[in-house]
């Protein structure tokens, strides 16, 4: 199972945002804003986390580590610590956002003195997940933070910055990973016999760690296996199936992605193949690739993929690969 941000004590790669935070740590010279972004699963929760434990235990040292044994990293993890706080959605009452109270609540906690320390810190996790309005509060909290106030906002896609939260944060590009370094995770992690096509999750990862690990796991690796039977032939029955599986997974994305890799290795085959003299079908091919992108950045930029998008799809996959 891979370990939540909270409880993962080591962070591997991006070694130079670390050096860099470490020595803004220990000479003292910390901004109150810092903006982690880049791919989502590359560790920028995992080193919010990290750091705020540095900077909770008060050490002075030549890296951040802090062991789990230690009472900073127990408050932490137990949610406990008085100068400790995150905003993220409410997972148990199934909210698909950070709602404006919960960044209210910031108001009241940097209203305190620290406890235990000389900072109060504010893990955002993430930014994606604020509408306007929760955006807003929190830009009026940043515009005047209180003295030793320190905040960690982390952001998948600098699309969903509002500028004026941009330029009171310190940015803090992650990188992704290489295909060599997610290979080499998948393979400590794989210890069993299953067979998984890993070039293809190493394509599909994107470059995140995280991601990488969430595309081997059961669920997953049932969604790719219908997928693929998608661009074969397939009962009404099984599109029905596939439909119920991709909204109770809430592996949308994962079927877009997916699709658009079939489609081009396909378009790719067919190109490479000097017998191959049908170029409709080729021709369909990349209008199918067109329209996918299409459907799904339409989706995604209006937040709206839905059930009708996905049967667009299918009806589009089933017309353009059978007839």
């Amino acid at each position: 199972m891979y370990s939540s941000a909270k409880e993962t004590y080591n962070f591997i790669g991006n070694d130079n945002i670390e050096q860099f935070m470490l020595n803004s740590i220990n000479s003292r010279k910390l901004h109150h804003a810092y903006l982690f972004s880049g791919t989502k699963g590359i560790g920028k929760a995992t080193f919010a986390y990290r750091a705020a434990r540095y900077i909770l235990s008060n050490a002075l040292k030549e890296n951040m580590d802090i062991d789990k044994s230690k009472k900073v990293s127990k408050l932490i993890e137990k949610n406990s610590h008085p100068d400790f706080m995150v905003l993220e959605k409410d997972l148990d009452k199934e909210k698909s956002i950070i709602e404006i109270d919960k960044v209210r609540k910031c108001i009241n906690f940097f209203n305190h003195t620290p406890t235990l320390g000389a900072y109060k810190i504010c893990i955002i996790d993430s930014l994606d997940e604020m509408n306007i309005n929760s955006a807003n509060a929190l830009l009026k909290i940043i515009e005047e933070p209180q003295k030793n106030s320190l905040f960690f906002i982390i952001s998948h896609s600098k699309e969903t910055v509002l500028p004026t939260i941009r330029s009171r944060c310190l940015n803090l590009r992650f990188n992704k990973f290489s295909d060599c370094e997610i290979k080499k995770f998948l393979n400590n992690k794989i210890l069993d016999e299953k067979v998984y096509d890993l070039n293809e999750v190493i394509s599909l990862s994107h470059g995140s760690v995280g991601r990488a690990f969430d595309l081997i796991s059961e669920d997953s690796q049932e969604i790719i296996v219908k997928v693929k039977s998608l661009f074969n032939q397939f009962s009404d029955e099984n599109f029905q199936k596939l439909e119920n599986a991709l909204i109770r997974s809430n592996k949308i994305d994962l079927f877009f992605e997916l699709s658009l890799l079939i489609i081009d290795k396909t378009i790719k085959e067919l190109i490479l193949d000097e017998n191959y003299q049908e170029n409709k079908r080729i021709d369909k091919l990349f209008f199918l690739r067109a329209e996918t992108q299409r459907i799904y950045h339409e989706g995604k930029k209006y937040k709206n993929i839905n059930n009708h998008m996905i049967l667009e799809l299918i009806l589009l996959i089933k017309k353009s690969f059978y007839h």
